[in-house]
């Protein structure tokens, strides 16, 4: 089967699809606010920080991926006053070797602990530009790399609103990290990664939002 990814076209093999009909495939680091109900995933966190971090929420695929990857999935932020906050983490190792699903117990969900692991980190949130003649915010994209939350593209673009389905889809192929939205060759932004990370876990990660998340797969590109 093929595959679309802003303007190219890849040969892949479909590797999983969670059904979201229970959550045996996955585990939570901070909100426990997680449930499934008729195919979707729910992902809610406070607006505000509190000590037990409910703020942030981590939800990990129990799946190991290797090799070059193509994910996608259909999410919104339900929420009425909330940051439309959405984050994927792929490829997450710890540089120490133990595993992550083994030592998930030592992580609170807090931002900072994931900055010591190896993984590709992107984010679409609110920004604070809004385009000239528009009365909504953009959206604001950016792409980092760990260890050391080193940012690698940041742009201010697209549509930012709450109850708005997105389609998002995240590459990591041949050391291209990129993400795209909406299947726009416009909404399509990449870099290349001269040492790139090859497997580990991939998670749904969100900051002060209520997020609905459907129709995810993962390929083999």
């Amino acid at each position: 089967m093929d595959v679309t990814f802003g303007e190219w076209t890849f040969a892949a093999e479909l590797l999983y699809r969670p059904d979201f009909e229970n959550l045996d495939d996955f585990w939570v680091e901070g909100s426990k606010d997680v449930e499934v109900c008729d195919g979707h995933l729910f992902v809610r966190t406070a607006k505000q920080k509190n000590p037990e971090a409910t703020y942030v929420s981590s939800v990990f695929s129990k799946r190991y991926f290797k090799g070059d990857l193509l994910v996608e999935y259909t999410a919104r932020d339900t929420g009425t006053d909330t940051q439309g906050n959405f984050n994927l983490f792929l490829h997450t190792t710890d540089p120490s070797g133990r595993d992550l699903y083994a030592t998930r117990g030592e992580r609170s969900g807090e931002y900072a602990e994931y900055h010591l692991l190896n993984n590709y980190l992107f984010t679409f949130l609110r920004s604070n530009v809004t385009g000239e003649g528009q009365e909504t915010p953009r959206a604001r994209y950016r792409l980092r790399r760990d260890p050391g939350f080193v940012l690698k593209k940041e742009v201010h673009s697209y549509d930012w609103a709450l109850n708005r389905w997105y389609r998002f889809k995240f590459l990591s192929r041949a050391g291209v990290v990129g993400i795209s939205v909406d299947d726009s060759p416009f909404e399509t932004y990449c870099w290349r990664d001269p040492q790139p990370l090859s497997e580990g876990y991939l998670a749904f990660r969100t900051f002060c939002s209520h997020l609905e998340i459907k129709d995810c797969s993962v390929y083999k590109v």
